[in-house]
């Protein structure tokens, strides 16, 4: 017998589709079902909507503690900004840039970094390799399975131990796979890494040299789009509206928050799958989903902008680009806003140093990264006026940044997103292109919005005007 009753006079709100969630996924697939005159209504737990792209303020500008690159490749994240008349703006990258590795500075400009002959061999070596293991994988053979089954034993960490033990490619690809997914090597499932390599096409992009190469961002912060996509669905949205459980049956699913409840014929998760896991279901997921939602591990990392007066390191002909292997940064890189004088740097601490300094006071985190920018930048980092963070492992509603996998989940990476019944999954990491992106999030909101648009067409239930 059912545990959970439905109980209309608790019902908020009737609608074909609740969708769970309002990060990028959710706001898209929300905005989406009503330009297609389905009925939805939209739960956000948080007292805000962006999700994981959010926003802080210093001194009356914003600055991005999330997401906030746009790559050239975002097509669907490009057309979505002009649509709502958000205008985008390059990454600041004129001047010397720089990579640490083992104590040592590579600097370059205009092209990508060279590196020591060896290092250099061994990065073209394993990008060469593992474009030819993800193609291979592709080929859905019976030597291809075979394959998957063995490197499903392996991280991506000890897979990169067998191709070279060079001190200088292990922190050099230690540092790139900071920056892409978040995490160590040594957590990542190497099956995982290569099925990544093909949703971005190529390794080149994911263990990019210059990963904020024709990189662009949005003046104010990320959280302007989601805010402007919010406007359009007000009336559907409910914020401060934790989903603590859901009941479907064979004609509706029901989603149940505190002190409310609200019934449609669809829902759609857009939320990380470690928040989804919280959600308690019945019937229970199947076991092979309810195995899924826990092995997709969140990412870690403190995201900390410093601000200045001025953009100091423009004028010592520096573009303020660094990534670095002796941190507490993994990666920083310039932030100034557009519409002031003001400058200012963003610190991203990443994977095992953002779990030590995630258990340091605050002053101590901001006296190391100010430490670590006099390294590079001079003594006038000293003259900061001031710090924002975030720190996105202590957010309950995110449990971290980007989602990944690890050894031995090999079964469960394409199922990520097939739905359970009328419960649909939607978020940058069930994204079968650009995974774990903005791009992927858009992605994921138009396939779920898609999803159950068919779903309603094919049962005559979708109301147009006409």
């Amino acid at each position: 017998m059912s545990t959970l009753q439905f109980d209309p006079n608790q019902l908020g709100y009737n609608a074909d589709v609740v969708v769970i969630g309002a990060g990028i996924s959710g706001l898209v697939a929300t905005w989406r079902l009503l330009r297609e005159g389905v009925d939805a209504v939209l739960l956000e737990a948080r007292d805000r909507v962006g999700g994981r792209a959010n926003s802080g303020t210093f001194n009356g500008e914003s600055y991005d503690l999330g997401a906030r690159w746009i790559s050239p490749h975002a097509k669907q994240f490009r057309q979505l900004a002009h649509e709502l008349g958000i205008q985008l703006t390059p990454q600041y990258s004129q001047g010397e840039s720089a990579i640490r590795l083992n104590g040592r500075s590579v600097r370059f400009r205009n092209r990508a970094p060279w590196f020591a002959p060896n290092v250099q061999l061994d990065y073209r070596r394993i990008i060469a390799k593992l474009n030819h293991l993800s193609r291979q994988l592709q080929l859905q053979t019976v030597k291809s399975a075979l394959a998957i089954k063995n490197y499903d034993q392996f991280s991506f960490g000890a897979w990169l131990q067998q191709q070279s033990s060079a001190p200088a490619t292990q922190s050099l690809f230690r540092l790139l796979t900071h920056v892409h997914f978040m995490a160590e090597p040594s957590e990542i499932s190497f099956v995982y890494v290569l099925d990544q390599i093909q949703a971005y096409q190529r390794a080149e992009v994911i263990f990019s040299l210059r990963p904020a190469h024709e990189q662009d961002r949005i003046p104010g912060g990320m959280q302007r789009i989601t805010e402007r996509l919010a406007q359009q669905l007000r009336p559907q949205l409910n914020v401060d509206t934790p989903v603590l459980a859901m009941r479907q049956d064979e004609e509706s699913v029901s989603a149940y928050s505190r002190g409310a409840s609200f019934r449609a014929r669809y829902a759609i998760i857009a939320t990380p799958p470690a928040v989804a896991a919280q959600i308690y279901y019945e019937p229970a997921l199947p076991s092979n989903r309810d195995a899924l939602n826990q092995r997709v591990i969140m990412g870690r990392a403190i995201q900390a902008v410093l601000c200045y007066d001025y953009p100091f390191w423009r004028e010592n002909q520096k573009s303020g680009f660094l990534m670095s292997d002796d941190g507490p940064a993994s990666i920083i890189h310039d932030v100034s806003p557009t519409t002031s004088s003001e400058g200012a740097l963003a610190c991203v601490i990443i994977g095992d140093n953002a779990s030590h300094w995630s258990a340091q006071p605050r002053s101590e985190r901001l006296r190391a990264l100010v430490t670590q920018l006099t390294g590079w930048f001079g003594n006038e980092a000293l003259a900061y006026r001031g710090m924002i963070e975030r720190d996105w492992n202590n957010e309950r509603w995110s449990r971290g940044t980007v989602g990944y996998m690890p050894p031995g989940s090999a079964g469960f990476v394409h199922a990520i997103g097939t739905p359970v019944g009328r419960i649909h999954w939607a978020s940058s990491e069930t994204a079968t292109q650009w995974s774990g992106s903005i791009e992927g999030a858009i992605e994921a909101g138009e396939r779920t919005a898609a999803e159950v648009i068919g779903q309603l067409s094919s049962a005559g239930l979708l109301r147009r005007d006409t």
